[in-house]
């Protein structure tokens, strides 16, 4: 799969004014059994329509200079496995992380306050692990991401992150 580096500034005009907009990116993500989600920070609730449904994703557009994506994923049936699963494309298409990547950090349980933006420190976090689930069922998510949980089993609850963030250097997107 080719990938292409992200877009981070489009120029446009007004009148000879110069104005900088980031490019949208398109986030698949969905979580077994529901998702909580966050972008830099902001509760992105009001963009979710399949969040209590893991077997549909959910399409969220956000900015190229996003910095953290943040999701907690809750499980009623404590029995069964739970994990996330996400890729992030722009709009021609191009895959530009999967939820396979190494850049991503779970942690089973309640996260500390704070967890869902870019200052957060998560360098106590662990690298996500492959949690053996397969399929996207009736997803547009990629094919070439994995379902992915916490190193240590979560009973019921497990939050994971995506950072482009200065607490670690993280695998280039592209």
């Amino acid at each position: 799969m080719e990938r292409r580096p992200l877009q981070l500034i489009l120029m446009l005009t007004h009148f000879g004014t110069f104005y900088c907009t980031a490019p949208t990116l398109n986030l698949r993500i969905t979580c077994d059994d529901k998702l909580a989600l966050y972008v830099d920070g902001t509760d992105q609730a009001a963009n979710l329509i399949n969040q209590n449904n893991w077997s549909k994703d959910d399409v969220v557009k956000i900015s190229s200079a996003f910095q953290v994506i943040a999701a907690q994923c809750m499980n009623g049936n404590k029995s069964s496995k739970m994990g996330l699963l996400a890729s992030l494309d722009d709009d021609n298409g191009d895959v530009l992380m999967t939820s396979d990547s190494e850049n991503w950090r779970c942690l089973a349980g309640e996260p500390v306050a704070g967890w869902t933006t870019e200052e957060f420190d998560d360098s106590q976090w662990q690298e996500a692990i492959p949690n053996g689930m397969t399929g996207t069922k009736q997803t547009t998510i990629s094919t070439d991401a994995v379902w992915i949980t916490a190193a240590t089993t979560p009973k019921s609850k497990f939050c994971c992150r995506y950072a482009r963030a200065f607490t670690r250097q993280p695998k280039a997107l592209g």
